[in-house]
């Protein structure tokens, strides 16, 4: 219902400081500790899985972000948006200077760097008192309501198609490491197709399960690695 009236309004508004400090008090009071910690590991997780093909693209330039929120604290400053924009700017840098290479992929790499995948301590603010505990599936629900009513259409509209990015990302992330199961995870879907009508909150809570599935995968290629690496001659 609000973004039918928002789209229906002749103006725009947000307010995205004022986003922060709800989304944080609603996690502090409303949701549970495990509901909350596994929202600031999205975060985190995102941002290593973008380092990884970064890093390991063979392509110059590339960026590496560093929203790493391990607080609730660390989400303000507008990370919701912010990590959404990490994720549309890595598929467009890697798609902009492949086209300039001449290439159609990231090749396969004989030696990947994995330094970056440790997820560091998570420490929610465990000593407020909370009003009920909500599990992080819930929560979501209730934390799209204000989402939608305090940015504009078009930042509404670049967070919801940001799950669409999941397909490049796990195509990068198979072509860096030659294995084909992180495509098995990238929901199949055309970036030219633009939607908004969709179940917003299950939709995120997919989207993070795929990436705890590529992470916890490049940790496990990560392990088989260390052991080649290790083993005689």
């Amino acid at each position: 219902m609000i973004v039918a009236i928002k789209r229906l309004l002749p103006f725009q508004f947000s307010w995205h400081s004022m986003l922060d400090r709800l989304g944080v008090l609603f996690l502090r009071r409303c949701v549970s500790r495990e509901g909350g910690e596994l929202l600031l590991r999205h975060f985190i997780v995102e941002t290593l899985l973008i380092r990884f093909v970064a890093r390991n693209s063979g392509l110059e330039g590339m960026r590496e972000p560093d929203l790493m929120p391990t607080t609730f604290k660390g989400l303000m400053g507008h990370a919701v948006i912010q990590h959404d924009i990490n994720m549309y700017r890595l598929i467009i840098d890697t798609g902009e200077k492949l086209r300039a290479s001449a290439r159609f992929k990231c090749d396969k790499r004989t030696s990947l760097d994995f330094s970056m995948l440790d997820v560091p301590d998570i420490t929610p603010d465990d000593e407020c008192f909370r009003f009920i505990n909500l599990d992080l599936g819930t929560a979501l629900y209730f934390m799209n309501i204000p989402f939608a009513l305090l940015t504009s259409e078009d930042v509404y509209e670049q967070a919801v198609n940001s799950f669409q990015l999941d397909e490049p990302l796990m195509a990068r992330l198979a072509d860096i490491t030659g294995d084909s199961l992180f495509r098995a995870w990238g929901t199949q879907q055309s970036l030219g197709w633009l939607e908004i009508n969709r179940d917003v909150p299950r939709a995120l809570y997919m989207h993070a399960m795929v990436h705890e599935y590529a992470h916890t995968h490049l940790r496990r290629l990560a392990g088989q690695s260390h052991r080649s690496a290790g083993s005689p001659a």
